[in-house]
């Protein structure tokens, strides 16, 4: 047998093909930045985002963040009173529905039946076959999308006696979604209102001196990529139904004939009494109490800061919970899960101390989802857990559905023969259809297939330090392990947790483009192969682990699968479609996308053979912003390339990604670095970290007693 090497057109075609289509994997493709220079200097001026923080309290970054929120509260105030005005937020106004309800679109024709029509085609993040939880059912990021709202009023039109709080607290109760698929989101709201050991942690979000509820203006504080954010907002909010005047369907006309013989200005008073008045009213999150108002403020803000209402439509709820808290998820696929009884010692034993669960059900695709034989579970949806406790040998779980309805209907449900009187008493229940249900732990793990635990830091707030660096790495077509790892340091044995982390896409939708990046992590000790334990994907933002370690310092190797989804646009095709229609939209996304990818600081430095500039988008290492284009311009080839080569060309896999490591720990503080231990360039601790810490620990205090 004579074994050759192939020659044949096909082997050449192959080389060729390979050859254009993937770069060196020495070669990182910076992001694009959308913006021009110029304009994005102009916008972000001094608040040019960092790409390492030294060690220091996960409190600090909130606090600034606080800070912030007052001062621009108080000036805002100052700026109403003066002008005898209320606060109208020109950013984020209601009125231009097209502004806050839809992310960045572009248009494409498409045939139907023979003929043309156009249709919006989304350009968010591709979710290959995840799919995300909502309140209508398993939706692709691509769904059509639902109904909008009639019309837009303020807190004082819509309510009779309006306050943010009732009672001086939130309460899991007052939570009810609306027609926003926004269940993840919802049911992470909810979560924060049954604190133990963190009492009061809705409040803060939502800081007492950072609203003026006369002047109808509210500050929020929200955790994004590492870091605390504030957003304010004003009192407007979207409503189900239309004015009066406005309705000219067939509730305007039944209307009218039912209230013929009433005056009709009378008519019109009691049409906004029954239609325009009060929570059920509103289009989107309310509270159950007919004039609570703080769930869809909070609601209204956390879409604001994304871009708009699109933006938070369908999401995993463990994410919600780190925006909400800063804390860091783990994700526990039901079916996966070892040693039950561990995780219920361990775990959901500890709901509302140490962690805050989530959990949700999958689509079953069934033809009729209220005929599913699931008790009352909804399918593919997103559930609170509230607590859990044994009782007399049975272990029971508390859990809230986000609509306020639809509950339970087995074993220790409402009404069920289970609930003695002695039962009753011991666990304060009462029967209602609030959506708040009582079930066994192994109803729980057998009809939920996702549990989502997130570790909260609150409970130690000022124990608990947090070290961070972001960089931009080549994601290779082949899904291989990245060469240059992360590392860090701890001094003395403490609890560690680890988080590799992408960007938070969902802040700038429609400029995602077509890459898709999954992420995981090996965690070894320097020059070892075996490693200590792996950090899984949890979610789509971060890989997580965590673990007791040894005082030492540690590598962590980066694994980036990449995908590509060809039929979503390129970020190049949404500027083109949006620069004159939504110039507006297009620079208020724009800058958050590239103020994000800013963050990603290329590393120069490495002990590695040097890096190859990308054709795609080409950068100069020496250079030191990551923001500046090359002064020289590209090679040409020396051949010409034959059209069947350039076309394959064309879409050469190009796919970095900006990642960040952090690490948290307890009663210390990490160094961490980027790069091979024994050579990688150090992110050293503050030596004035002690000081800093000790000028806010006052006002934190005062936080925790709002």
């Amino acid at each position: 047998m004579t074994i050759t090497t192939s020659t044949s057109s096909t082997q050449k075609a192959l080389d060729i093909f390979w050859d254009n289509k993937l770069l060196s994997d020495e070669t990182i493709t910076r992001p694009p930045n959308v913006l021009p220079k110029h304009i994005y200097e102009r916008l972000i001026g001094e608040n040019k985002p960092s790409s390492i923080v030294s060690g220091c309290s996960v409190n600090v970054s909130y606090d600034v963040a606080v800070k912030q929120c007052e001062a621009k509260i108080a000036a805002i105030v100052a700026e109403c009173q003066r002008n005898n005005t209320n606060y109208s937020d020109d950013e984020f106004n209601l009125d231009d529905m097209e502004y806050c309800l839809k992310s960045l679109t572009i248009t494409e024709l498409d045939t139907v039946n023979g003929g043309e029509h156009t249709k919006l085609r989304s350009s968010k993040k591709s979710m290959t076959t995840r799919t995300v939880i909502t309140r209508t059912g398993t939706i692709k990021l691509t769904a059509t999308k639902v109904r909008e709202p009639a019309c837009v009023k303020r807190i004082s039109e819509i309510f009779d006696a309006p306050r943010f709080f009732i009672g001086h607290e939130a309460h899991v109760q007052d939570i009810r979604q609306g027609s926003e698929g926004d269940c993840w989101f919802i049911s992470s709201l909810g979560c924060l209102t049954v604190d133990e050991a963190f009492p009061r942690l809705i409040n803060k979000l939502c800081p007492k001196k950072a609203r003026n509820e006369k002047i109808g203006v509210y500050g929020f504080v929200f955790y994004r990529d590492g870091e605390w954010v504030s957003e304010i907002v004003d009192d407007k909010l979207y409503l189900t139904n239309p004015n009066y005047d406005d309705c000219n369907d067939d509730r305007r006309s039944v209307w009218d004939r039912s209230h013929g013989r009433l005056d009709p200005e009378a008519s019109r008073t009691d049409y906004k009494k029954t239609f325009q008045t009060g929570s059920d009213a509103l289009f989107f999150g309310s509270c159950a109490d007919p004039n609570e108002t703080w769930v869809p403020l909070i609601e209204k803000a956390f879409a604001k800061i994304h871009g708009d209402y699109d933006s938070i439509n369908g999401g995993w709820p463990g994410e919600g919970v780190e925006d909400l808290t800063g804390g860091v998820t783990t994700e526990f696929l039901t079916a996966d899960i070892l040693d039950k009884d561990s995780f219920w010692t361990e775990g959901l034993l500890k709901v509302g101390k140490e962690f805050i669960f989530n959990t949700g059900t999958r689509d079953y695709n069934h033809p009729d989802p209220y005929q599913l034989g699931r008790q009352g579970i909804e399918d593919d949806h997103a559930y609170s857990v509230l607590r859990a406790l044994e009782y007399q040998g049975n272990r029971l779980c508390l859990v809230k559905n986000p609509w306020g309805e639809t509950e339970w209907n087995g074993p220790w449900s409402d009404g069920s023969k289970e609930w003695t009187p002695e039962a009753l008493h011991a666990l304060d229940q009462k029967f209602g259809n609030e959506g708040i249900f009582w079930m066994p732990y192994e109803d729980f793990l057998d009809r939920y297939n996702e549990i989502w635990r997130t570790r909260i830091f609150h409970c130690d707030w000022f124990n608990w330090h947090v070290a961070q660096h972001w960089t931009t790495v080549n994601v290779p077509w082949s899904g291989d392990y990245n060469e240059t790892p992360f590392y860090f340091t701890i001094p003395v044995p403490t609890t560690t947790v680890i988080v590799l982390s992408q960007l938070d896409t969902r802040y700038f939708g429609g400029l995602t483009g077509q890459y898709t990046y999954y992420l995981s992590f090996h965690l070894h000790t320097p020059g070892q192969e075996s490693h200590i334990v792996r950090g899984y994907s949890s979610g789509d933002r971060s890989a997580t682990t965590e673990i007791f370690l040894e005082a030492g310092t540690y590598e962590v190797f980066l694994q980036i699968t990449g995908y590509r989804d060809d039929t979503l646009p390129k970020v190049e095709e949404v500027v083109k479609e949006n620069w004159l229609d939504r110039r507006d939209k297009l620079i208020q996304i724009g800058l958050k996308h590239d103020m994000a990818y800013a963050k990603g600081v290329i590393q120069e430095n490495f002990p590695k053979k040097d890096k190859r500039i990308s054709l795609a988008t080409p950068i100069t290492l020496t250079t030191p912003s990551t923001l500046t284009p090359p002064s020289t311009p590209l090679p040409t080839p020396a051949l010409p390339i034959p059209n069947d080569e350039a076309d394959m060309a064309k879409d050469v896999w190009n796919a970095s990604c900006v990642v960040g490591l952090k690490i948290y720990t307890h009663e210390t503080i990490a160094s961490i670095g980027i790069g091979k231990a024994v050579d990688a360039v150090m992110v050293n601790i503050s030596p004035d970290l002690a000081k800093k810490e000790q000028g806010i620990h006052q006002d934190e205090k005062e936080n925790f007693s709002d």
